[in-house]
């Protein structure tokens, strides 16, 4: 694959985003973010720490963020290899530059609810794409996980699995409060912070039933304080987000 270049805009957060509410309130509409970023990019941080602000303190009103931090991999041959990155984010945002008519993807990238996307480090773009999406409620998703010795078992249920046909049921587990001591590339020498990092991501197949489960195998390294389970339910036609939710973290 050839190198496609990071975002040439870098907006710092400075202050950070409006206050709002820490935990979701009953009438927070919950809002799919996916970042696309990488170690290998020195514009990706501002980013990754942004996606963690949205994720731990919830700070626009009306919306509730669930946070996917999906590293890709086409910076690796910058010199560092990103621990967190795999193929499957490459492509799963390559079709989503496809559906945006880009001419090249880019890091770092927020999509958000599958239908809109802005630079991962852009404030004002962020709040405005976020308040947005919070403007169309989703039916109700509820998503429960029980953590075994090796596995998880996810399940999902509610509306939300019936809202649309063309449609199919993600899984995926994520863990927050990573850091990593980058060594090499363009990054080198920085200490990075990741939180809502993909550590699983798999399709439950179509929709249409009231209740789905999965197992998602666990690995020794991953701390379970910090892992949770996000499911949500994906237009197959336009990758709208239909539904979405997530578990609590399980300290």
């Amino acid at each position: 694959m050839k190198r496609i270049g990071a975002a040439v805009v870098t907006l710092m957060l400075g202050a950070g985003f409006a206050p709002g509410d820490t935990q979701s309130g009953r009438d927070d509409v919950p809002v799919l973010a996916e970042l696309f970023t990488s170690e290998g990019c020195n514009s990706c941080p501002p980013a990754d720490a942004a996606l963690a602000l949205l994720l731990h303190q919830q700070p626009v009103n009306g919306v509730y963020v669930i946070a996917l931090s999906e590293h890709v991999t086409y910076w690796d041959h910058q010199g560092w290899k990103d621990p967190f990155g795999s193929a499957q984010f490459t492509t799963r945002q390559q079709q989503y530059g496809r559906q945006f008519n880009l001419d090249s993807i880019f890091t770092p990238q927020l999509v958000i609810d599958g239908v809109s996307q802005v630079v991962g480090s852009d404030k004002r773009a962020i709040e405005k794409a976020l308040g947005d999406a919070a403007k169309k409620p989703k039916p109700a998703l509820q998503v429960d996980a029980d953590y075994g010795d090796a596995v998880v078992n996810a399940s999902a249920s509610g509306p939300g699995l019936m809202a649309e046909k063309d449609a199919e049921l993600w899984f995926a587990l994520t863990e927050d409060h990573l850091v990593v001591d980058v060594k090499r590339g363009e990054n080198a020498n920085k200490t990075m912070k990741h939180s809502g990092v993909v550590r699983v991501l798999t399709s439950a197949g179509s929709v249409e039933v009231t209740s789905k489960r999965v197992s998602l195998k666990l690995s020794t390294d991953w701390k379970r304080e910090n892992l949770r389970v996000v499911a949500f339910v994906q237009s197959k036609k336009t990758r709208r987000i239909i539904s979405v939710g997530t578990s609590a973290a399980t300290h």
